[in-house]
């Protein structure tokens, strides 16, 4: 269940519809696969940049994009071209402050989009760089901070360590115990936590001790004690997936039930006000009093896109419904998932069950637009969703 809300975590910030051409991005490019090659496909399933690498990730901020040739990786502009030439045994695309993770001869290092190295390779792991300057780094086993010249800031002394994000705090593990640091190194709550999830926009972070999860807020103080199985952090409606004895329900920021814990499996709440939840073997949706809004039918549903449509499974196969509950696509593909504001649907030939599907698109009519015929096209493939650890 937590990797699979973690991934969907991943997709929501991956799904907002760009705001231009009435919702459309029209230059977009997507990392398509053909055989052993891949390369980039606009939202109608044309090839712009021919299938021609080993790897790719997707474009960043700044219109490069990490790609493996042979055995190197290097980065391409949008025309498919090298701007910096293969060199690096390992590359992840630029992060905050124009800097990007690159490995050579086993270590890491940074460079900048001209390709010059700007922190010579020397870490055995790095992260990209937070908004605050500021990239974690480990070596010799023990991690800390670094600032975009490679001096280290923060002294190498943690066991492990998140990256810092919006909240300008970082989770540290000391002797197998999880608390946070700011900016300057300082240790703002005290490492006594088995696990931590991060802050979430309501300044509050889930932390499991003794085996239960509660919440604690940014000074460290315990508000919502330990109790639950499982637990994720609030969403933009305030409230937090939470298991108890075997069951999901959600809480609001003081900790009260909202919807009392009555689902086998349940997702987080879509920016429509709908959650999928999972009652005696089928799904449907709720909204947040735990109302059921489209009644447990499905054998399995996402949660809902930016667009307005969540793939469902019936009958062992996908489709795509409504915030209504009406069919917009029908269950007729082996798999189906949206970027932006683009249908993927996947198709296995002749129905074979352990084949991995060809990709399509289809508009929001389900009408096709490109057959499947991808191997595979964004987060299908695993060389998609990365995290800043690195192998």
């Amino acid at each position: 269940m937590k990797a699979k809300f973690l991934i969907l975590s991943l997709l929501i910030g991956l799904i907002n519809i760009v705001s231009c051409n009435n919702g459309k991005d029209e230059n977009i490019l997507i990392p398509a696969g053909f055989g052993d090659k891949c390369g980039f496909i606009d939202r109608n399933g044309n090839w712009i940049i021919n299938p021609q690498f080993t790897e790719v990730y997707n474009f960043g901020e700044n219109e490069l994009a990490a790609a493996k040739s042979d055995d190197k990786w290097g980065y391409i502009d949008k025309l498919g071209q090298w701007v910096i030439n293969p060199q690096f045994d390992k590359a992840y695309n630029f992060g905050e402050n124009v800097l990007a993770p690159v490995k050579m001869d086993d270590k890491w290092g940074y460079i900048d989009k001209t390709g010059k190295l700007i922190v010579n390779p020397q870490f055995d792991k790095a992260y990209a760089f937070s908004k605050n300057g500021l990239a974690a780094i480990e070596m010799d086993g023990k991690w800390g901070f670094i600032d975009k010249t490679g001096k280290i800031v923060i002294n190498l002394q943690f066991d492990s360590a998140s990256g810092f994000g919006d909240d300008e705090l970082s989770g540290v593990k000391l002797n197998d115990l999880w608390g946070y640091i700011d900016k300057t190194g300082k240790i703002l709550i005290n490492p006594q936590f088995d696990d931590v999830n991060g802050f979430s926009e309501n300044g509050l972070c889930a932390v499991k001790t003794n085996g239960k999860w509660g919440y604690i807020d940014k000074t460290g103080k315990m508000l919502i004690n330990p109790q639950f199985d499982e637990t994720y952090g609030f969403t933009k409606n305030g409230l937090a997936l939470v298991k108890l004895n075997d069951k999901w329900g959600y809480i609001d920021n003081s900790g009260k039930m909202v919807i009392n814990p009555q689902f086998d499996d349940a997702y987080y709440f879509a920016e429509n006000g709908l959650a999928s939840a999972k009652v005696n073997k089928k799904w449907g949706f709720i909204d947040k009093t735990g109302k059921l809004i489209i009644n447990p039918q499905f054998d399995h549903a996402d949660s809902f896109w930016a667009n307005g449509y969540v793939a469902v499974k019936l009958n062992e196969k996908w489709g795509c419904i409504d915030k209504t509950g009406k069919i917009i696509i029908n269950p007729q593909y082996d798999d189906v998932l949206v970027h932006k504001d683009i249908i993927f649907v996947g198709q296995k030939k002749d129905g074979r069950k352990y084949e991995d599907p060809k990709w399509g698109i289809v508009d929001k009519e389900g009408n096709v637009v490109a057959i499947p015929q991808f191997d595979w096209v964004i987060d299908s493939y695993c060389n998609y969703n990365h995290s800043w650890f690195n192998d």
